[in-house]
């Protein structure tokens, strides 16, 4: 059976879904998900702009569930990212902290910034209380 993937895109805004968001979408299975519905279905969910292979971990957890995709979405207009681009990044790089290399979670959150500055050009990176970051 084959490796199941991970796409990391950015939720398409129309009649169903109305608020800016970073979808990540697993497969669950590889027939439906490889499949021509199953492309097509992704495509109508998300602009795809980056895909990996999941962890054992990640494809144990799949096997369980009866959908042929799980999605998790951050919304950027909510809290606590509150509009900003750099703090839904970090948050989805701390998410896969565990599961993902230091330098595959920089080419994901590159190539997010990218598709998002490109769609979004006059986009400015709110302003408001500074934070602290250690690591």
């Amino acid at each position: 059976m084959g490796r199941l993937k991970v796409y990391y895109g950015w939720a398409k805004i129309g009649n169903v879904r109305k608020k800016r968001s970073l979808s990540v979408m697993f497969e669950n299975e590889v027939q439906g998900c490889r499949s021509d519905r199953g492309q097509r279905c992704l495509q109508t969910i998300q602009d795809t702009v980056f895909e990996r292979y999941q962890t054992e971990e990640e494809e144990m957890d799949a096997r369980q569930q009866n959908r042929i995709f799980t999605e998790y979405c951050l919304f950027l207009d909510e809290k606590p990212i509150k509009g900003s681009l750099e703090k839904c990044l970090q948050i989805n790089n701390e998410a896969d902290k565990n599961h993902v290399s230091k330098a595959m979670r920089n080419r994901i959150e590159e190539a997010l910034r990218k598709a998002f500055l490109l769609a979004n050009p006059g986009y400015k990176e709110p302003c408001g209380q500074l934070t602290l970051n250690f690591e």
